[in-house]
């Protein structure tokens, strides 16, 4: 037998997201403790990227003054171009698709129970990068794109995570288009009914939001810790809807004995 059985990952994520099967507890616990994880992971990264001066170093490293595109000459180039023209349709679809199997439900048409899961990829595309993200922290936060500052031809400073702007003088911090892609990973709330799929979905919806987050630092458009900061963000969000919110992993199939139906011992129902 291999050092890799073939339900070592199925049962990793099961021990993260079923409560109850290891030392977390509850499921709000658990998505408490799993959203201050991610930020400790955000601050952690944002110090490293900083520290090494990777922030700065790896838009210049595409930057060539004089090139065409304001300096950043791959800019139109494939992939890049058709990740930044086209990149949010995915996430788009995927809303508009989670909304239709909720209204579907709603009114008898289809007998699923999908809905919870449907509701957080809904939420987490209109709180996430619709009002989180674009909404309120990008006009606030005041940081200049890395095209506008001194350093790339413009005439801003540069300002790093922890230094707040003028407000409306910049909107790099974070990542719009990355916010929308890491949204995908939303689909992991399928994780009780469809385990692999749930699994390949967060892990596709990283993906994805980094291959963005390659697009935009290449365009000039962010710099690294905006992308780390919009996925930290978004997946934080996701963590408190399906944990915190929702709390799929104690009402969904997989859920452990004794968890789904907490009438039969005590009489009131502690799940909702």
């Amino acid at each position: 037998m291999g050092f890799f059985q073939e339900d070592m990952f199925e049962n990793f994520f099961r021990y993260l997201i079923v409560p109850g099967a290891d030392f977390w507890g509850s499921s709000r616990s658990k998505g408490l403790a799993v959203t201050a994880g991610l930020f400790v992971l955000g601050v952690v990264g944002t110090l490293i990227l900083s520290a090494t001066g990777w922030d700065l170093s790896w838009p210049a490293s595409v930057y060539s003054a004089g090139a065409e595109h304001g300096g950043w000459a791959y800019a139109r180039d494939l992939p890049w171009r058709r990740i930044y023209d086209y990149g949010e349709l995915p996430t788009i679809f995927l809303a508009i698709g989670a909304l239709a199997v909720i209204i579907a439900e709603m009114l008898g048409k289809i007998r699923t129970d999908y809905r919870k899961p449907c509701m957080v990829i809904l939420l987490t595309v209109i709180l996430g990068p619709g009002l989180i993200v674009n909404g309120v922290i990008k006009p606030l936060w005041g940081r200049s794109r890395p095209a506008d500052i001194v350093q790339f031809g413009g005439s801003g400073e540069y300002r790093a995570v922890w230094q707040l702007g003028k407000p409306g003088d910049g909107r790099s911090l974070p990542s719009g288009h990355c916010a929308s892609a890491f949204s995908i990973a939303a689909l992991a709330a399928f994780y009780p009914w469809h385990p692999w799929f749930g699994v390949s979905m967060l892990l596709g919806g990283i993906a994805y939001g980094f291959l963005t987050g390659a697009a935009r630092v290449v365009q000039g458009g962010h710099y690294p810790t905006d992308v780390l900061w919009a996925g930290v963000i978004v997946l934080m969000l996701i963590s408190l809807l399906y944990y915190v919110v929702f709390r799929i992993p104690e009402n969904g199939p997989t859920a452990l004995p004794g968890q789904q139906d907490s009438t039969k011992s005590t009489g009131f129902n502690t799940n909702e």
